[in-house]
């Protein structure tokens, strides 16, 4: 087998998670698995983006990579957000929470070396 990069795999996982998804039907609702406990949480953190005072936030939720195609719509919306208001783009403040497969653009070149050798 080939060596995988990052860009080959996501290219690959988004095509193959969208055929299974044409082809696959959830008979059952899936079941919430607790995964974080709230020790795991930077509360600090969470605390400081949620009481910033930006007068614009969006907050994205990232499902599907979708060829990045949710990038695009977060950079038209933000710059249409700045165009149709006086606000500064300092005053617009941007989430976006990448789970599911999405979540693959997290990882950083550390975790696609560490486990290339299991993929081939």
């Amino acid at each position: 087998m080939k060596n995988v990069t990052r860009r080959s795999f996501v290219s690959s996982a988004a095509a193959g998670m969208t055929a299974l998804g044409l082809f696959s039907a959830v008979s059952e609702p899936a079941e919430a698995q607790l995964v974080w406990n709230s020790s795991d949480w930077r509360m600090a953190e969470f605390e400081k983006i949620v009481h910033n005072p930006a007068h614009i936030k969006q907050v994205w939720d990232i499902v599907q990579i979708g060829d990045g195609k949710f990038l695009s719509n977060i950079k038209t919306l933000s710059t249409d957000s700045i165009s149709a208001t006086a606000f500064l783009p300092k005053q617009i403040k941007i989430a976006a929470a990448l789970h599911g497969p999405a979540n693959m653009l997290n990882y950083d070149d550390y975790v696609w070396s560490k486990y290339r050798s299991a993929n081939g």
